[in-house]
């Protein structure tokens, strides 16, 4: 008998898991490649515009401006294409683009125009990759490794962060063409990779096409029916925004108000990115402990108090620390939302629902960043602060007032398939009828007698087995019996000896005779008592 649990467990680790290990590595050496190239965009657009300011500020809306305009059509395609030759494509197209624009650098013939072109395609790239490996997991990964799956996810992006950006600006400072020439090179190892995954990332079968608008719809209509979702995602959006003022004011209170170098905030950067991966690889541990409204509404309420922290402190080391339980607590947090929206949305809508996901917080991310800026102008880096701390803790205490919030739970994936068997193959558990009569043959009272056949085990296409609520009480005990009977539950009571021949199948059974003292009585016509064996 194997049932799902049994399968889940019997899933191989994920060191082991084959398509995971391929999947992981090469999307993680396509992240590599993004901090690389994009810490340097605007050193490069610095250098080939003579020093503007405004063509560094170009590069920066180039990145980011994808982020409004890709998105959500990547999402629909995401949830109609085979997801693994729209990752291989994409990272195909990364190596060409990166590849150029290498090129370009190095023969110098790159101009401003270009190079936005470029860094708005391979921005948009990676957010179509990136959709499409987020929906691609839970093929390669049984229900119950999926947080620890996100979690190592999680630890990549931030590994990532934390050593592409060094990396990059050593490479530039060498050779400005070489972060991105490695980049491409990263890019077309992880598409050589996907070429080995045996998982199948095709969607669920469409009966129809359909336009991307009315595939929008359906996300949206699905997005608005979920009360848990729909309260959740406000709040992440608005603790994205006070986020942006926690990062830019970290800079302005280190470097100005401080007067530290600004080497310290590297420092400080890189102190931090350590926290964020201790909380990526501890998620697991923490989401085993604790409910998902605990770690939603806990982690705000503990951003308040580091960031309190943080307004009142000073010195590079003690900011980075505290920076780093920050990016620690967000770093699970992230697992926890993610696991949250995966296994609460259906395999054909993992895409839109994502890019929906993404639009709103980008949104949130990008409206912080700009409104921080005015906040910091006004007020400086440590009442900003303060007033974002003070703003973190109302979020806090809002999303607790909020049911919707409070009832969020980890739900299993519907319908998610296990890597070990293919949908559909799972034998249902068997039932407590399936296993055949009680010991002793099915036969109360004494004596041997024919042993019943066992009930057959259902077939792994049969009706799955009833929930515990509805199965069979236990058959009651058998009567008590006259001396030389025995009492078979389909026939009554029959003599103590021989095999009961088919003709007495054909009798109706009889009720079972009252004991009494003295001899036995005398058998009635027609009674099972009267046949002969």
């Amino acid at each position: 008998m194997t049932t799902t649990d049994e399968r889940t467990v019997a899933a191989p680790p994920l060191r082991r898991n084959r398509d995971f290990l391929l999947l992981w590595t090469g999307n993680w050496l396509q992240f590599f490649g993004s901090r690389m190239g994009g810490v340097c965009y605007p050193l490069l657009a610095l250098q080939i515009s003579g020093g503007s300011a405004r063509a560094v500020g170009l590069a920066s809306a180039a990145a980011v401006l994808p982020f409004a305009v890709v998105q959500l059509p990547a999402g629909v395609l995401v949830d109609r294409w085979d997801r693994r030759t729209v990752m291989r494509v994409c990272a195909l197209g990364r190596a060409l683009v990166l590849g150029a624009l290498a090129a370009a650098a190095f023969l110098d013939a790159l101009s401003v125009g270009a190079l936005l072109a470029l860094i708005a395609a391979d921005v948009s790239l990676t957010i179509v990759a990136n959709l499409a490996e987020r929906a691609a997991v839970r093929t390669v990964v049984p229900a119950s490794q999926l947080t620890a799956a996100l979690s190592q996810n999680e630890a990549r992006v931030r590994v990532a962060g934390l050593l592409g950006g060094p990396a990059g600006t050593v490479l530039f400072t060498w050779a400005r063409w070489s972060p991105y020439l490695g980049a491409a090179v990263g890019s077309l190892a992880a598409a050589v990779g996907l070429r080995f995954i045996k998982a199948d990332f095709r969607p669920p079968a469409r009966a129809e096409h359909r336009r991307i608008r009315d595939d929008l719809a359906d996300a949206v209509r699905w997005l608005r029916g979920q009360h848990v979702l729909r309260a959740v995602l406000p709040v992440v959006t608005l603790a994205a925004v006070l986020l942006q003022v926690v990062q830019l004011a970290l800079v302005v209170i280190l470097v100005k108000e401080q007067g530290h170098p600004e080497s310290t905030v590297g420092l400080v950067l890189g102190i931090s990115g350590c926290g964020g991966v201790l909380g990526a690889l501890t998620a697991r541990w923490w989401m085993a402990r604790f409910s998902m409204p605990a770690l939603l509404l806990g982690g705000l309420a503990l951003w308040a108090g580091l960031m309190t922290g943080m307004a009142l402190v000073s010195g590079p080391v003690l900011l980075g620390v505290l920076f780093a339980v920050m990016n620690a607590v967000g770093a699970v947090f992230g697992v926890a939302t993610a696991v949250f929206q995966m296994t609460t949305t259906p395999e054909e809508l993992q895409g839109r629902v994502a890019a929906l996901a993404g639009l709103v917080t980008a949104a949130g991310s990008t409206g912080g960043a700009f409104g921080a800026g005015s906040l910091l102008a006004a007020w400086g880096g440590t009442r900003s602060l303060l007033a974002a701390a003070g703003g973190m803790a109302l979020l806090a205490l809002t999303g607790a007032l909020v049911p919707a919030v409070r009832r969020a739970h980890h739900a299993e994936p519907p319908g998610a398939a296990t890597p070990t068997e293919p949908p559909g193959a799972a034998t249902p558990a068997e039932p407590p009828w399936a296993a055949g009569p009680p010991p002793g043959g099915g036969t109360g009272g004494q004596g041997g007698g024919p042993r019943r056949s066992r009930t057959p085990r259902p077939s792994p296409t049969s009706a799955p087995a009833p929930p515990p609520s509805e199965t069979l009480p236990a058959p009651a005990p058998a009567p008590k019996t006259a001396p030389g009977f025995r009492y078979v539950p389909e026939f009554g009571h029959v003599p103590e000896f021989g095999h009961i021949p088919e003709l007495m199948r054909a009798v109706e059974p009889v009720p079972a005779p009252t004991p009494r003292q003295g001899p036995s009585p005398e058998p009635q016509p027609g009674s099972a008592s009267t046949l002969t064996p």
